[in-house]
Parts: C-alpha cells; structure tokens; sequence
C-alpha cells in the first residue's frame, strides 16, 4: 500500500433527484483518475459527500472504485461518522469492499476535549480491521486534533496517517516533525501544496486532482525530482487560480460542475447542499477553461 503522492478526494456521481449513486458514471470517473496516474483515490470524502452518504452507498462507493481501480492505485476510504460503533460499521463494509485503508474525520456536533478524542481514535484503532488514517478539518468538525493527540494516536500499530485540512502550515511542519517518518502526513488544503512537500510532508489530497488529475500527480512529481520550477508553475497556472474559483461556493457542487465541464456527467449536488446558480456556473465555466487553455498550451 503506497501512502504517499497525489491522492484525489472523489466527487461521488449521482443521479440528480434520485439521490442514488451512478455507478455507471462512477467506473468512468475512476479510470479517468487512474489514467492520469493519481498515486491514490480517496471515495466517501468530504468533496464526495459522505456526510449525505447511508453506509450502504458508500460501500456501494467503495466497491465500484475498487474494482474500477483494478488494484492499479490505493483506495483509501472515508468511514467518516459520530460513534465509535457506527465507524467500525463502515471500516467492515469498505474493508470487505476490497478498501486498503480507512479514512476517519474526528468527531463532529458534539463538541469534546483531546482526551475525548483519544478515546474515539483509540477505539476504532482497537476495532479495526483496516489501517486508519486521521482527518482533521476542525472547521467544520470544530474538534481540533492536537499535535499532542495525533503523537500520542500515531504510536498505536494501526494508526497510519493523517490527513490535516487545517490549512495551518505551522500545525502541518509539527505533525511531520513531531511522528515517525513511517506516520503518512498528508495536506489537504492544496493551496498550501508545495509549501507542505518543503516541510516533509508524504502527499497530497488534492481537490483539482478531480478535474486535472495529471497537473497534479505531475506537481507533486516534479517536487520530488527538485523540479522546482514546474511545481511553483503548477501552483501558479493550476492550483491558485482553481482553489480561488471554487472559494466562494459549496466546493462538492463546484466539483461536480467542473467534473461536467471535464467531459463527465456526474450529477447535481446531494441536499442539504444548494444547486448552483447560473452566475456560479458561469464562473467556474470561465475558470475552467482559462486553466484547461493553459495545460494545453504547455503539453502542445
């Protein structure tokens, strides 16, 4: 299982109003990733809307990702709820969907202290039948995981990695600094991309990586063979001006329009998330193909 590079946090395709999963559309989109050389697939993600998930959709998720993928990149799943009970429910599912390790955001509504959370992480460590990465996006879960707690989590066997959406580079530089060298550290605000390789960290999750998977499995490519230039002009041509289209806008839905735009239909966003609106689609129209023009412009 490799624990490192560009891994893409999926957008999950559906049928509109039917709020069921297209699998159909689904295989496609995850040959189209692996074509494009992504080192890793991250379904039942936030972009992927696990929150408007049931566990039988995102095993069904899982499944079709990883018979798609054909054992050609690693599937790291999202297994992402509010009870130890209820996570350990999903990491069987994805587990026995052919999963090769389990993706778990802390806890959210309830609001708890860092030995709460030990408690929580401990338990599905305990339980697990996967590798467990952490998740932590504090805004939106507002539980923060310390880098206290993630030191002491990452000293249990089967506590892998890490996923930090803080979008705090200084908190990004003490996890890498502070856990094993076999700890996977992941960054997953991919506006701070080559500012997160500089400090050490094994990978990105990276939004783009939907739309232009092979822009970004090149970036973090072209850092890890000191290409400097080409990674610093990826983020400049590819990675600022998408995180700043999708800024002001639920970026699920930004991601499905743009995944359209890519050629792809995927559905329309899952309530409780807005449909676009025309002036929203518009931008991001216009936004995409300013980005795509570049990336032709460089590989003509």
């Amino acid at each position: 299982m490799n624990l490192s590079g560009t891994v893409v946090p999926m957008a999950t395709p559906t049928h509109g109003s039917q709020r069921s999963i297209d699998t159909d559309a689904l295989t496609q989109f995850t040959n189209r990733l692996v074509d494009g050389g992504v080192h890793g697939l991250f379904p039942g993600s936030s972009i992927g809307e696990f929150s408007s998930l049931t566990t039988a959709q995102n095993r069904r998720v899982v499944e079709t990702v990883v018979e798609a993928a054909a054992d050609e990149t690693t599937v790291m799943a999202g297994c992402c709820d509010t009870s130890v009970d209820d996570v350990l429910d999903n990491i069987e599912a994805v587990d026995d969907a052919g999963a090769d390790a389990a993706v778990v955001v802390s806890p959210y509504y309830l609001g708890t202290t860092q030995p709460g959370l030990e408690r929580f992480f401990t338990g599905i460590a305990d339980g697990s039948s996967l590798p467990v990465l952490l998740y932590n996006i504090p805004q939106l879960t507002g539980n923060e995981l310390g880098v206290d707690l993630v030191r002491k989590l990452a000293a249990h066997d089967d506590i892998v990695g890490l996923k930090d959406t803080s979008g705090d580079l200084t908190y990004h530089h003490r996890i890498v600094t502070e856990t094993a060298e076999e700890f996977a550290v992941f960054q997953g605000a991919t506006g701070l991309a080559t500012a997160s390789l500089e400090v050490g960290a094994d990978g990105l999750i990276a939004g783009p990586a939907n739309v232009f998977p092979g822009a970004m499995r090149e970036l973090y490519e072209a850092y890890t063979r000191e290409s400097l230039g080409e990674a610093q002009r990826l983020m400049r041509e590819v990675v600022t001006p998408f995180v700043t289209a999708i800024s002001d806008v639920p970026t699920a839905a930004a991601m499905k329009h743009l995944v359209d735009q890519h050629g792809l239909d995927i559905g329309e966003p899952l309530p409780p998330l807005p449909q676009l609106t025309d002036d929203e689609r518009a931008a991001l129209t216009t936004a995409y193909r300013d980005i795509s023009e570049r990336i032709t412009k460089r590989t003509a």
